[in-house]
Order: structure tokens, then C-alpha cells, then sequence
């Protein structure tokens, strides 16, 4: 007679980080419509009622995987820019260095993010999400040019859009790095072609700045 070994229980916090873990694959490879509760609940080695319990329903779920993987590539970006008081280039190179590492090695988690969100019913989301993500570049630039946070605003945006621009081409062409960490090429490139551009706004923003506190 053999008896089967007790399935050992698992912290809530554990159990829903292995569901959110396996719920990101499943919805990159699947999408949306096409991922289904049962192949979250194989992916992750659990029972489908496990999955319901520490994910919701199937949209909860999908919004919670957007969410944490917005926040873990927020929190990574901000950690990477270090102090304020850092040269504003150095620290713009951090972030997107971070940015792109974060593409590199999580594309499940990019792939929920951007490319299965963008349209549908989670492109608000998405939106909001992006907006974060703007406001954190607009906080970087002014802090580390010393401007006016407003008067980025329109620069953290072009900032970001190229940065999602380069991060698709890297996904999607045949001509795209082909290293094991490319983040440092991808960062470098990127810094090539708007660093001067930012460096140039104390020039543009701060005479007018200037004109405006005067009237």
C-alpha cells in the first residue's frame, strides 16, 4: 500500500506570486481571449479553484499581471537612476538601461504589458500604466536638469515613445542585437540620439521660463 505525499501549503503572498507567475506566460503565449483558467492552473501546478482564489476571475487576474509588472519595471527604473544630485545623462542611462533589462530578461512580462494590453479592454489600463511611466521620465529629466517639471512633460513623452519603439523593434526584427544582455547596446543608442536634444533644454525651456515668471 503506498500513500501519496501531502501537497505542501504554501504562504498566500507564495501562492499568488507562483499563480501571477504562471498566469504572465500563459497570457503572453495565449493572449487575452485565447488563455483559458485551466492552462494557468497547469502552468502554475495547482488545482483551477487555487487559481480563482488567489487570482479572481480571469480579468482580475490579467489586471493584476499588468499591474505587477508595471510596478516591478517602475521600481527597477527608479532604483537603477540613483540620487538626483548624479550627472543628468549618467542617470538617464541608468534608467533606460534598466528599462531595456527588463524587456530582455522578463519578455513574458513585456508581452502582457505592451503588446496583448494595448488594444481591447485593458488599453485604458495600459494607458494609465504609460502615463505612470511618463510621469516617472518627466520627475528624472526635470529633476536632473533643474527645469520645471510641466515644461518636460511633452519631452518625457517623446522620451518614452522611443523607448517602447526601440524596445519593439529589438522584439520583432530579424536585424535586432543579437547578444545575450543587449540593455547596454539599447541604452546607448538611445542616449545617443536624445541626449543631446535634453541636454540643449536648459537653452530652450529656461529663457522662457524666465520671460513667463517676469510678467
Amino acid at each position: 500500500m503506498t500513500s501519496e505525499t501531502p501537497r505542501r501549503r504554501l504562504a498566500p503572498e507564495v501562492r499568488r506570486r507562483q499563480v501571477l507567475d504562471a498566469a504572465v506566460a500563459v497570457f503572453s503565449e495565449e493572449g487575452f481571449h485565447g488563455a483559458s483558467m485551466e492552462a494557468v492552473a497547469a502552468r502554475a501546478g495547482v488545482s483551477k479553484p487555487l487559481v480563482y482564489a488567489h487570482g479572481g476571475s480571469k480579468e482580475e487576474l490579467f489586471a493584476a499581471c499588468l499591474h505587477r509588472e508595471a510596478d516591478r519595471l517602475l521600481r527597477s527604473v527608479q532604483s537603477a537612476a540613483g540620487e538626483p544630485g548624479d550627472e543628468p545623462l549618467v542617470r538617464l542611462r541608468r534608467a533606460l538601461r534598466a528599462f531595456f533589462h527588463a524587456l530582455t530578461s522578463r519578455r513574458d512580462g513585456w508581452t502582457v504589458l505592451w503588446r496583448q494590453a494595448s488594444t481591447g479592454p485593458f488599453a485604458g489600463e495600459v494607458d494609465a500604466l504609460r502615463r505612470r511611466i511618463v510621469d516617472q521620465a518627466a520627475d528624472l529629466v526635470a529633476g536632473g536638469l533643474g527645469l520645471p517639471r510641466g515644461a518636460v512633460v511633452p519631452y518625457a513623452h517623446t522620451l518614452v515613445g522611443a523607448a517602447e519603439g526601440l524596445a519593439q523593434w529589438w522584439l520583432t526584427s530579424d536585424d535586432a542585437l543579437d547578444r545575450t544582455d543587449p540593455a547596454d547596446a539599447l541604452a546607448d543608442m538611445l542616449v545617443g540620439v536624445v541626449g543631446p536634444g535634453l541636454a540643449a533644454l536648459t537653452d530652450t525651456i529656461a529663457p522662457s521660463t524666465a520671460v513667463s515668471d517676469q510678467r
